[in-house]
């Protein structure tokens, strides 16, 4: 992680897809983005909901989210396939079933290694705490 990291605010990951005044919204790994070529991986937000960002990434073997920051506090999530997650003091293997939390503004880097499946699902959830849905 030699690059100087960019911050990733909330709106960096476009338009919502989801209802934010919807009572249950489900998601799958099949809601994620078809995989794409180069760099960054596919990203789509799902959902922009009371508390939390939806956000679902599309990683190909090889592909990197170069070092960043997030405005929120995140977990993330693989759903499917490998991925690694890298902070300045680890790397953490990414497979489903792993749920990790980062503080906002920890630098990260997510990976696919070269040898990944040729689809892997990454989850990312932003607690952003903020209140979107119309009272009722």
């Amino acid at each position: 992680m030699a690059r100087k990291p960019f911050n990733m605010p909330p709106k960096a990951f476009g338009p919502a897809e989801g209802d934010p005044n919807a009572d249950v919204s489900v998601f799958t790994a099949d809601d994620a983005p078809e995989p794409r070529q180069g760099t960054p991986p596919a990203i789509t937000r799902k959902l922009e909901g009371d508390g939390a960002n939806l956000i679902f990434l599309t990683f190909t073997p090889g592909q990197v989210l170069r070092s960043h920051t997030t405005a929120h506090p995140i977990t993330v999530q693989a759903l499917e396939g490998s991925l690694v997650l890298t902070t300045e003091d680890d790397d953490i293997a990414l497979e489903p079933g792993t749920v990790v939390h980062l503080r906002a503004m920890v630098v990260h880097e997510v990976s696919a290694p070269q040898d990944a499946a040729e689809s892997n699902v990454l989850l990312l959830s932003m607690l952003t705490g903020e209140r979107h849905s119309e009272e009722t």
